[in-house]
This record gives structure tokens, C-alpha cells and sequence, in this order.
């Protein structure tokens, strides 16, 4: 967060300007326009007196212009100016005076011409009231009627009474001289009455739009279970009147409030809240923002206090009293995300009254996925609002304890995310920076909070080496993560999948990403974040598409703007997105049948020109980047083979255009569905993009999945300088078993959500699980498919040097037994050993008696081992040896070119040995 003060930079522009000394003080903030000027009030010494100014500001072109110089200090409050700056409106408040019965302030709005050639005093609008008064021009072309008559707007609200628009006519007149000047005569027509009662009212620069809450007799309903109102009883709406250039203003939104009883109509709680920026008319009673974009974006953002009764009611808080004074009560604000059709409650329990009456929250748009709740003093909310996925995520930074906080508002024409303090005119620059979402993921808060954090850098903030880095952190201090791990790392999975699919996608395939999964955990979670809890809550609203005005109904049917675009997001036919249980259950049902000998490699369904560009990585080949085994599966398939295919039979086509699966005919449906009533619009779009769709999700999978691996492995603290089974045969036991717990939460991660490994990591895995775990633990490992027997490991536990105790060979023995006819044949084939030479001749023994081919056949024949005598060990002269007898035997059954006779003598001498050591 970087700030600069407003009055300090100001007063360096008056210098500037200047050629003697300025003296410039007491600065105000009054106002801003559209085109992203600030209207403000300064005192200054002119002939050793005391003067006001009201200028304006222009940010863009470091310039302040002084528009009217007072004589005399006034209480200027609020203060506005049409676009050529040539009429001026601002209201004075009037302080009541100790002497004087009535203690009511006075609001007295006033006109001032500003043309340079006549010197004008203010004329007085209306009488002052004791109502608050505020005063607007509306921006935009108003030379309608004629070219030399200019028609400026300026809208007056007068609280809990009416809100007027007046016109104020300028006249091109012609001088004497030829020229051509414009001119004000001080009269204009009588106002036209637009709002008659309403009880709260901002005004919206930027989109021209008025935003009040008025009192309607309730609607009839004929829905069941809905409560039935009395006929007298008055609903609060809140309505929106969108101002046009040329066109007549119209009523273009009206939502039904639920608003406690005491911010009823009429109810002013006494005092009022002056607000400039943004212009909002309202008292104390009620504390409404609305924050609006040009997308179709709008939030509603309420804050109010309550107390929490014993009959679980609550009671709206609005005054002190010693008994709140000595209790807490909760601080709570909703914010109605109409473009979502829902609302997100938070509360803040059991605060210090003197503390959660002091606080005013502040609203912005946040990098146009986000609002940002800045509490003061307390922390800062972060809420995912994007129009591209369903609000579920939010995360909670703590804030530094201060003694007072800010009043922020939104500042135009200052930069990105620009806020000004109303009391200081301190200009902040609201920023998240890393080191406070490092911070924050790295304290005690819960894991949803670190959920919210790991969801913003990768799919908002596309941070993903920071995200990877967090991850790391995870798997070292597992205690501070509460045993959510594996939930990070799934999280981490199914974002990263997501952002970089829709990265590398092309634009006519990205409609197809609102039926991809985006995340895990799809509601709103309570977060504590250092001292401060906060309940969190979402509530679906009913038939929300209702409350906007249709395009059809609009002045002008066919201009696309804020209030078409969020007709369209309401309207939009809701789709389905595919979850990882989906597939998940899918893959289950599968795995039964599964046959990795009968697969081949080209059976996986991925296309050459599947791999779009993904996210911007090193290089596999560098030394940072490479993870701690061979990235390559020797077998003819694997159990991610057949991951990948039926994950890819639910998203897109295989590679020799075999027909859409599952999800492709999901996906397909869901577009066809969406494009019925628009004439096929979106349905029409190119089967192409489906297929695009499936197989850069496919790649984009791997990605992630190595991506996590190589975050997983970095937390382990794995030397680099060795690879593969070496490494972990250097491993010191403890390390390596550090080394297996992360892992094996990494596989329970991406085995939960269906996701593919990488190659090479099965047998890495197994290798791990053989050196750490006890034989029966690894066993059972074995027997649940968690540890995959491939031949590559399968040699490497087999040929290790551990064979001098019986109970190793026997285990070995087993393993070999589980892994299959075909692997255990080839383990056996590696292992010198007398008991895998003993198996190996009966079963060659075995096929050549039984009339089959024998399974070595046409292999490379037996070596002798070093160890035995040969045919010279067996008893020779007139008695027949055992082998004799038994050669005779196969040669009578087989040809001497399938005997393997080096097979059989050694194994015939290593069991004769076998039996004399006995």
C-alpha cells in the first residue's frame, strides 16, 4: 500500500504556478466529476486576508485551476462543475451556534457563473433546509435542442424529500467585435421532480447513473411459503435511473431491499453523514455503497451493526448506550453480487462497541475479479467476484493495529486501484503485495483461507512460481496447515489445470471453459486470520434476472452497456461443470477391467498437436527444474496411460478419431442446450474447439501434476547431483521416509481428483516405499494398486545386494509371485541367485516336459555362475548321476537346440549344494 498526500502536492502545483510565495491550507475534498478532475476548497492569503478557492484538479495534466475565489471562509461541503467549467454548484452547511434555540446544521445549495465575462455573486438554488442538500451536473452532449443553446443538468437531492433535476441554458451570444461568447442569464426552467421521497442516494460519475432507495406499497405474490405483507406496510427498492446524452433517463434497475426496521422510512437516526466521494445523500441510519463496472458488474455493499438477543433475533444498533458500552456487538456487511444473483453475508462477532462504531468500511474493484473490503483496523477482505466462475473464494489479510483508521473512497484519474482518505487526503494506492499473502499463508490462520490464497495466485494473479513455493512451505510445516495438505495440493491441481487450459486456448473455444472444474471447495468458508474471525455466508437470490430492465424495454434496444451485459449474465442458462468425483468414479469402474499388458503405448489418446502452449516453464533438462527420477515409464503401458485415456474420454477426441466419450458428449449437450432460444449462436461455434478443449485440459494436467511433484520433492530437501533409485539408495532413512510421507500425500492428492502422474514416478515411489516401509506395510501397498510392480523396480528390489538372509530372498520370492507370470519370468532372468536359478529350470523344465514352447526359447542362453564346479561336481565312473538320468529324460521329449543346458546344470548343483549345506 503506497500513499501520497493530496494537500502536499497541491500546494507544490500552486507554487509552480505562481511567481511569489503560496500559502495554501485547510484543504477539502468536495467532489470529482467524470472526466477524473477533482473539485476542491483551500484557504489562502490574498492582501493580508483570509480567502476561500474552489479550483479544480486534472491529475493527467498536473494542473489546478482556480474556478472562484470567496472573500471570506465558508463551510463549503460538497461542490460541482459542468464540463466546460464555466457553472459552478456547491452547498453550505451552515453550523448551528450555541446561543441558538434549533442545534440543526442548515444546507444551502448555491449557483455561481463562472464566465469571464461577467463578474457573478452566488445565487441561492433553493431555500436552506435543514435536510441534507447535494448537488450534481450530469456529464455528457447537451447542445440537443440547438447549436447555440447549451442545456447543463445538475441534479439536487434533498433527503427524505425529492431529488430534482434543473437545467441552467447558456446562450452563444454575438459580439460586437464578430466573436462569439457564451452567456448565462441566471434563469432556467422549473425543475422536473424525478424521485419524489426516498431515504438513501449515490451518485455514479463514471457510468452517469443515480442509485436511491425509495418505499413502495409491496407487490402481490402467489409464491408459496413467501411471507404476505400488510398492505401498508412499505418495501424498500433500490432503483437505478441511467442518465443519457440524448435520450431521456430511464428506470433501469429496482431490487427489494431487506433492511432493518429502524432504516425504515422516515427513520433519520438525527445526524448526517456527508459523503462527496462518492456523492451519497443519506443519514447515519444507512450505510449503503454500490460499486459498479461497465462489464455488468454490481455490488451491493451494506454495512450495519447489531446486537444478538437470546431469542437468536437480533437488534439493529444505532446509538450508545452503557450498555453496549460494556458489551460487544457484531460488525457485519453483505454484499449482494447481483451479476451472480446471490448475496455474501459476513459478520465480525462481539467487537468493542466504541471500536465497531468508529469503522467505516471501503469498497473497490480489485484487478476486475475482485472486491476489496478494506475494514480499518481489523483486515482486509478480499472477494473473488469474477464474471468467469461462481463466487466461492475469498481471502482475509490481517491489518496492523492502529489507534484510528482511514475513511477511504475510490479516486478517479489517479491510476489503478487509487482510494483518497476523506480526513487526511492522504492518496493510497490499494495493493496486495506478495509479501502480505506470504505472510498471511504462512500465520495460523485456517486452511480455507490458504485454500482462497492458492486459488487467487494461480487463476486471478497467475503468479504460479510464488504458488509453488507456498506449497512447499505446506508440505514442510504441515502442523501450521492443520492437516489440510492434500487439500492445498488438490486445489493446486485443478487451478493450475484451469488457468493454463484458458491461456492457451483459443478465443472461440473459451465459452467451453464454464463446464470445466476451476476448484474444490465451491462455497464460502469462515476464516480466522490472527485475532480477528470472520463468519462468512452466501444466500442464493430468487429469480434476481427480474429486477433489470430488458434490452427489448430500454429507450435505445440495441446499445450494449453496464445494464444489457448484467441482463445477459443473469439470463445465461446456468451450466454444469464437470467435478473430479465424476471422474473420479469413472476411473474406479475402469481400473477393474484394467490389462496394462494388453495396452500399447499408442492406444493413449493424445494427438500430436494436443499440447498447446502452456504455462511459461524452464526447461525439463535444467537442474532447478529437473525432479528427482527419470521422467520415463519402462513398461509397454502404465496405470497413467490409462488415466489420461479416460480422463480423456470425458473431455475430448482420441487420437485415431474414435468417438466423443462422456464428457465430450457433455460438453456438446451443454453447448447445444445454451445455444436453443439464440438462434444457435454459441451452438454453431466449431466441434474443433471441443477437441481443443480436451486435449490441451489433458496436457495442461501433466503440467500441473509435474508441477506439484517438483514442489512436493523441493520441500523433501532432495539433493540434486543423483537421480532415480541411486538417490534413494543414498538416502539416510530418515530423510528418505520425510521424503515418502510427502509423496504419499502427493499421490492420495492427484489419486482423489483422477489426476495423471508423471513418468517415472510409480517407480520411484515403490523403490521409496521398498527402502522405508516394513515388508508387510509395502505388501499391502502392493495390494491396494497404491505401489505399481513395473519391471524396472521390480529388478531393482530383486537384484539388490541383500541376499545373504533367507527371510529377504522369500520376500523377493513373493514379490515376484505378484507381479505376474510375464514380469516375475524377466525378474527372475536378472536375479543371480541359486533360488531364482532353481524357478527359472523348473519352469524351462517344466514347458519342454509338458510339450510347450519353452519361455526360453530363443533368449540368450544361460551363463555359468563363478560359484560352482560345473559337471565335475556330480559322481562320475560306472554310477549314473541324477542329472544323467534326467537329461536323458528331455532330450527323449524336446530338441537339444530348446534345452538351455547351462540352465539346468547350474540350478541341478545349486540344489545338490543347497541340500549338503543342510
Amino acid at each position: 500500500m503506497t500513499q501520497q498526500n493530496l494537500a502536499v502536492k497541491l500546494c507544490g502545483v500552486l507554487q509552480a504556478q505562481a511567481d511569489e510565495e503560496i500559502t495554501a491550507r485547510e484543504w477539502r475534498l468536495l467532489g470529482q466529476e467524470q472526466d477524473g478532475t477533482q473539485v476542491l476548497s483551500w484557504v489562502s492569503v490574498k492582501n493580508n486576508k483570509e480567502v476561500m478557492n474552489i479550483g479544480v484538479y486534472t491529475n493527467s495534466t498536473k494542473t489546478l485551476s482556480i474556478l472562484y475565489t470567496f472573500e471570506e471562509k465558508i463551510n463549503i461541503i460538497q461542490a460541482s462543475v459542468n464540463s466546460t467549467q464555466s457553472l459552478l454548484i456547491y452547498v453550505v452547511k451552515i453550523l448551528p451556534k450555541e446561543d441558538e434555540e434549533s442545534q440543526e446544521s442548515l444546507y444551502c445549495p448555491y449557483l455561481i457563473s463562472l464566465l469571464p465575462d461577467k463578474i457573478s455573486e452566488p445565487e441561492e438554488i433553493e431555500e436552506c433546509s435543514t435536510r441534507q442538500i447535494m448537488l450534481q451536473y450530469i456529464y455528457g452532449k447537451s447542445n440537443k435542442y440547438s447549436p447555440g443553446i447549451r442545456n447543463d443538468r445538475f441534479l439536487l437531492f434533498k433527503h427524505l424529500e425529492y431529488i430534482k433535476i434543473y437545467r441552467s441554458p447558456m446562450f452563444l451570444n454575438e459580439c460586437d467585435d464578430g466573436t462569439e461568447k457564451w452567456g448565462f442569464d441566471g434563469i432556467y426552467p422549473e425543475p422536473e421532480t424525478i424521485v419524489k421521497v426516498f431515504s438513501w442516494a449515490q451518485w455514479d460519475c463514471v457510468n452517469q447513473v443515480l442509485f436511491y432507495i425509495h418505499y413502495r406499497l409491496p407487490a402481490h405474490s402467489f409464491a408459496e411459503g413467501e411471507e404476505v405483507k400488510s398492505p401498508s406496510e412499505m418495501t424498500p427498492t433500490l432503483s437505478a435511473l441511467q442518465f443519457h446524452a440524448d435520450l431521456p433517463h430511464e428506470t433501469v434497475l429496482n431490487i427489494p431491499l431487506s433492511l432493518p426496521q429502524a432504516a425504515g422510512a422516515g427513520a433519520a437516526c438525527g445526524s448526517y453523514e456527508d459523503d462527496p466521494v462518492p456523492l451519497r445523500v443519506h443519514d447515519c441510519g444507512l450505510d449503503l455503497h454500490i460499486v459498479c463496472d461497465t462489464r455488468g458488474i454490481l455490488c451491493v455493499c451494506h454495512h450495519y451493526l447489531y446486537k444478538p438477543l437470546d431469542d437468536s433475533t437480533t437488534s439493529l444498533v444505532l446509538e450508545d448506550s452503557a450498555e453496549l458500552k460494556e458489551s460487544g456487538v457484531n460488525f457485519a456487511y453483505s454484499v449482494t453480487l447481483l451479476h451472480h444473483g446471490c448475496v455474501v453475508h459476513s459478520v465480525v462477532p462481539d467487537l468493542p462497541w466504541n471500536l465497531a462504531k468508529s469503522l467505516r468500511p471501503s469498497y473497490t474493484l480489485y484487478e476486475d475479479n475482485h472486491l476489496l473490503v478494506n475494514i480499518p483496523m481489523l483486515f482486509t477482505h478480499l472477494i473473488d467476484i469474477s464474471m468467469s466462475h461462481e463466487p466461492c473464494s475469498h481471502v482475509v489479510i490481517p491489518m496492523e493495529q492502529t489507534e484510528s483508521g482511514p475513511s477511504l473512497a475510490p479516486l478517479l484519474g489517479w491510476g489503478p486501484h487509487a482510494m483518497v482518505d476523506l480526513n487526511t487526503l492522504d492518496v493510497v494506492t490499494m495493493t496486495i503485495a506478495e509479501k502480505e499473502l506470504v505472510a498471511t499463508f504462512k500465520s495460523d490462520t485456517v486452511i480455507e483461507n490458504k485454500l482462497g490464497i492458492i486459488h487467487y495466485l494461480l487463476l486471478h494473479e497467475g503468479n504460479l512460481e510464488l504458488a509453488e513455493e507456498l506449497v512447499s512451505w505446506a508440505c514442510v510445516s504441515q502442523r501450521e496447515c492443520a492437516g489440510g495438505v492434500q487439500r492445498i495440493m488438490q486445489e493446486y491441481l485443478v487451478g493450475y489445470t484451469y488457468a493454463a487450459t484458458r491461456r492457451s486456448l483459443p478465443a472461440s473455444a473459451l465459452p467451453l471453459m464454464a463446464m470445466l472444474p476451476f476448484s474444490l471447495h465451491l462455497k464460502f468458508a469462515d476464516v480466522k486470520a490472527g485475532d480477528v474471525s470472520v463468519s462468512v455466508s452466501q444466500e442464493k437470490l430468487w429469480n434476481s434476472a427480474a429486477v433489470v430492465l430488458a434490452p427489448r424495454q430500454r429507450v435505445s434496444q440495441f446499445a450494449e452497456d453496464t445494464w444489457t451485459r448484467l441482463w445477459r449474465a443473469l439470463t445465461a442458462k446456468p451450466r454444469r461443470r464437470l467435478q473430479p468425483p465424476d471422474v473420479l468414479d469413472r476411473l474406479r469402474v475402469s481400473l477393474h477391467c484394467y490389462q496394462p499388458e494388453a495396452l500399447s503405448r499408442c492406444s493413449t489418446p493424445l494427438s500430436p498437436t494436443a499440447s498447446g502452449p502452456m504455462a511459461p516453464r524452464r526447461s525439463s533438462f535444467a537442474p532447478q527444474d529437473s525432479l528427482p527420477f527419470y521422467e520415463l515409464d519402462v513398461c509397454t503401458a502404465s496405470k497413467q496411460e490409462h488415466i489420461i485415456a479416460a480422463c480423456l474420454r470425458i473431455g475430448c477426441y482420441d487420437a485415431v478419431g474414435q468417438n466423443l466419450r462422456a464428457v465430450s458428449v457433455h460438453l456438446l449437450r451443454e453447448r447445444g442446450e445454451a445455444g436453443e432460444g439464440r438462434g444457435g449462436g454459441e451452438a454453431a461455434a466449431p466441434e474443433g474447439g471441443v477437441h481443443a478443449l480436451g486435449t490441451r485440459w489433458a496436457s495442461a494436467q501433466l503440467e500441473a501434476a509435474r508441477s506439484l511433484c517438483r514442489a512436493a520433492t523441493r520441500a523433501a530437501a532432495v539433493p540434486a547431483h543423483q537421480r532415480g533409485f541411486a538417490l534413494i539408495d543414498e538416502m539416510d532413512p530418515t530423510h528418505a521416509l520425510i521424503l515418502f510421507k510427502i509423496l504419499e500425500q502427493y499421490y492420495l492428492a492427484a489419486e482423489s481428483v483422477a489426476f495423471p502422474l508423471p513418468q517415472g514416478f510409480s517407480s520411484f515411489f515403490t523403490y521409496l516405499g521398498y527402502r522405508t516401509l516394513p515388508f508387510h506395510a509395502f505388501v499391502q501397498h502392493v495390494h491396494r494398486n497404491v505401489f505399481e510392480l513395473q519391471i524396472d523396480v521390480l529388478k531393482a528390489i530383486i537384484t539388490g545386494r541383500d541376499d545373504d538372509d533367507k527371510r529377504t530372498v522369500n520376500n523377493k520370492l513373493r514379490l515376484v509371485q505378484l507381479a505376474g507370470e510375464a514380469r516375475g519370468r524377466r525378474a527372475l532372468g536378472a536375479w543371480r541367485h541359486r533360488a531364482a536359478l532353481q524357478l527359472r529350470a523348473r519352469d524351462h523344465a517344466a514347458a519342454l516336459l509338458s510339450g510347450g514352447l519353452s519361455a526360453t526359447h530363443e533368449r540368450a542362453r544361460h551363463r555359468p555362475l563363478r560359484d560352482t564346479a560345473g559337471i565335475a561336481a556330480l559322481p562320475s565312473g560306472e554310477r549314473l548321476s541324477p542329472l544323467d538320468t534326467f537329461l536323458d529324460l528331455l532330450t527323449a521329449k524336446a530338441s537339444l537346440n530348446e534345452l538351455d543346458f547351462n540352465l539346468i546344470i547350474e540350478a541341478t548343483l545349486a540344489s545338490i549344494q543347497q541340500e549338503t549345506a543342510a
